[in-house]
């Protein structure tokens, strides 16, 4: 008996080592056009570091005691580095399905970032990605012409009628695109994403790498058969391109996660805008919605919210 008891105590020390070492020294977590490396310090604390224009950013996190992969978040006390979460005061890491996240919270309880460990690679090019899932699918331009946007290729009847490149700036993604092969569209415009699809501004760049606006503007109207904000299902937006958008559109994009699983809406607002999509049908009942949201998505509801919270508090 005192030997069964011997190897279930070794057993779970060495278990509980194994999840002291989940954050790992030299562990690369990505968020937004930023690369975190983690170092675990000789007190058990661990510092993130990154740099961001060629400024050195960097928190440290402590686990919370009797509290499984909960951690206080702080400033980096051994050097000058900026903070650049603030606002935070919690983290929690996440392990589910592949995904290894590091969810960053308020003292009010919304998350403000999340930092993906599971799959890391170059920042900029990750940051584009993720904007491309964004800003792709059909559109009707002023013409009435529809233009499916794809991967750095704009469609035309299936036919590939243009090439358009993204334009970063010291790694981060600008919002802006040049277009060429598209006579109305040829150029660099910046786009923003609106409720019911794409506005393009024409802008120039000047000798410092800012742009601004020209006249010349352009409505892309959503003529695809997904949900307008279908990415939001399938892209963790851990990324600053969704936060331009206004309070409204926040909030139809959140709901549209929802949407996705054929919540049924009581807000009338709600009611009507669903209702009028042709791939929306309400349920009977909302009792089993939330157990067949995926992590990505929850996280993307909280992500949204915290948004739309600051945007109140501002």
């Amino acid at each position: 008996m005192k030997y069964t008891l011997s190897v279930i105590v070794l057993y779970l020390c060495a278990l509980a080592g194994v999840q002291a070492q989940t954050i790992k020294s030299g562990s690369e977590w990505n968020v937004s056009n930023l690369v975190y490396e983690a170092t675990v310090n000789t007190d058990k604390t661990i510092t993130f570091r990154a740099m961001a224009e060629g400024e050195e950013l960097a928190f440290r996190i402590k686990a919370i005691s009797g509290k499984r992969n909960e951690y206080w978040v702080y400033q980096d006390p051994s050097d000058d580095c900026f903070n650049p979460y603030g606002e935070v005061v919690r983290a929690k890491l996440v392990e589910q399905k592949g995904w290894k996240l590091l969810c960053l919270y308020d003292a009010d309880n919304y998350l403000h970032e999340v930092l993906e460990g599971s799959f890391v690679g170059d920042g900029e090019k990750v940051a584009v990605g993720k904007w491309m899932g964004q800003i792709s699918g059909k559109y009707t331009d002023s013409y009435g012409d529809v233009l499916e946007i794809g991967h750095e290729i704009i469609y035309e009847k299936g036919v590939a009628r243009a090439e358009y490149k993204n334009i970063t700036f010291n790694g981060c993604v600008t919002g802006v695109i040049e277009i060429s092969g598209l006579t109305h569209l040829e150029g660099m415009w910046e786009v923003v994403q609106t409720l019911k699809g794409l506005t393009l501004y024409e802008v120039e760049q000047d000798e410092y790498g800012m742009f601004t606006r020209k006249s010349q503007k352009e409505e892309l109207e959503w003529v695809d058969d997904t949900p307008r904000f279908d990415y939001a299902n399938t892209i963790l937006l851990n990324d600053k391109q969704f936060r331009k958008m206004p309070k409204p559109t926040l909030r139809i994009m959140r709901n549209s996660i929802l949407a996705k699983h054929h919540y049924m809406f009581s807000s009338p607002d709600l009611v009507e805008y669903f209702g009028s999509k042709p791939w929306f049908s309400p349920r009977p009942s909302n009792d089993d919605v939330n157990d067949e949201l995926s992590l990505v998505e929850r996280l993307n509801i909280e992500l949204i919210k915290c948004v739309e919270n600051c945007s109140e508090r501002n």
